[in-house]
């Protein structure tokens, strides 16, 4: 090494001779008319092939739900007693669509009830949803009536058609 500097200006030489180093975030290049047909006709049929792989899916989910279902139903059938003639009973009844869910409302009297089953529940350990105690009653209930006579029982109970909601000004 010599003290006038020689070594670095061949250092900067070479540096020089060896070209720039690749930059860090290159420009994309643009694509040909037909590179972006190519791509679009590709990413077109990726689409359609996965659309058909999505509905054979849907229709294998199908089949297997329509399979379980009548299954279910078939196990059920079996273990349901025969109905008797009297008009009583599930078994007399047709199948019917029916919504999935109903909501309840108790009144104060009945809530308390509720309560009441639930910290005789609590007491013993367990738990009784309110569900369940709404399955029990409506149990006991078709044994002893028929649906004409809750009909019947409650004709004056239930609201008359007619208006429903606030009225408007």
């Amino acid at each position: 090494m010599t003290p006038d500097g020689l070594d670095d200006l061949e250092n900067q030489a070479e540096r020089r001779r060896r070209g720039a180093a690749p930059p860090r975030n290159p420009k994309p290049t643009r694509e040909t008319g037909q590179q972006k047909a190519e791509r679009l006709e590709r990413e077109r049929q990726q689409r359609e092939e996965s659309r058909r792989q999505e509905e054979e899916r849907r229709e294998e989910e199908d089949r297997q739900a329509e399979a379980e279902k009548a299954a279910r139903e078939a196990e059920a059938a079996a273990r349901e007693p025969k109905a008797s003639g009297d008009g009583k009973g599930s078994g007399s009844r047709p199948k019917v669509a029916r919504p999935k869910s109903m909501p309840f409302y108790p009144n104060p009297e009945h809530e308390t009830f509720l309560w009441s089953i639930r910290e005789a529940a609590a007491s013993r350990q367990q738990a009784v949803p309110a569900t369940a105690v709404l399955r029990l009653a409506l149990t006991r209930l078709e044994e002893q009536m028929t649906p004409s006579e809750i009909v019947k029982a409650l004709g004056s109970a239930v609201q008359p058609e007619g208006k429903m909601g606030r009225p408007r000004l």
